[in-house]
């Protein structure tokens, strides 16, 4: 089995002809944001698996046209065998779009907690923005979130999917790190992590 993650700029080989052989064992499909919600249908067409989905902060828009799926935004949700947490947004540097201060994201992480227990922790995060100091930018609005760093390293899931920070941005940016047990992906465009089923732990 394996996770089709996407986010913040259209992949034009997922919306080919031939759909790419690398894509042949998807069995979920998360979102990390800013994508437009047409083309987050047709993927969710194409591929007729679960589809889960975080807003970007640019993503305002999901209000009047929201993309198919469930939107994971301070919820666990249980797909392909696997429980999956989001959170949504970037941090706060203008007010515009879907936007939060580092003490508001905390507050949003609290909230998510008695999820969290009745669940005995999760196999996947996905958010927008990174964690701290892992991924991310030197200017405000690329700056990882101090209490998704926390979060990572005391659920210790097997991925933590984010967006936000375009590769193309430091062209040698990394995809993946390690830490701990966890491996941090930066799922820009597109990036496809295996995974079973059968992986599933207790925090």
């Amino acid at each position: 089995m394996s996770i089709l993650a996407v986010s913040d700029e259209v992949d034009e080989a997922l919306l080919a002809d031939t759909r790419p052989e690398r894509c042949a064992g998807v069995r979920l499909i998360v979102s990390c944001g800013d994508l437009p919600a047409d083309y987050l249908e047709t993927l969710a067409d194409r591929f007729s698996v679960p589809f889960l989905y975080v807003r970007g902060n640019h993503d305002r828009r999901y209000r009047e046209s929201a993309p198919p799926g469930d939107d994971l935004d301070r919820r666990v949700v249980c797909a392909a065998g696997l429980r999956i947490l989001g959170f949504e947004g970037c941090m706060w540097y203008n007010g515009e779009g879907v936007q939060y201060t580092e003490r508001q994201m905390w507050w949003r992480v609290l909230r998510a907690r008695p999820a969290l227990w009745r669940m005995r922790g999760v196999d996947v995060v996905v958010t927008h923005a990174p964690p701290a100091g892992i991924h991310d930018g030197t200017d405000v609005a690329h700056t990882g979130y101090r209490v998704f760093r926390a979060l990572l390293e005391t659920l210790r899931p097997r991925y933590f999917i984010h967006g936000h920070n375009h590769l193309t941005y430091v062209p040698r940016g990394a995809r993946t790190t390690t830490v701990g047990d966890t491996q941090v992906i930066n799922a820009f465009r597109s990036v496809i992590l295996p995974l079973e089923a059968s992986s599933r732990r207790s925090a």
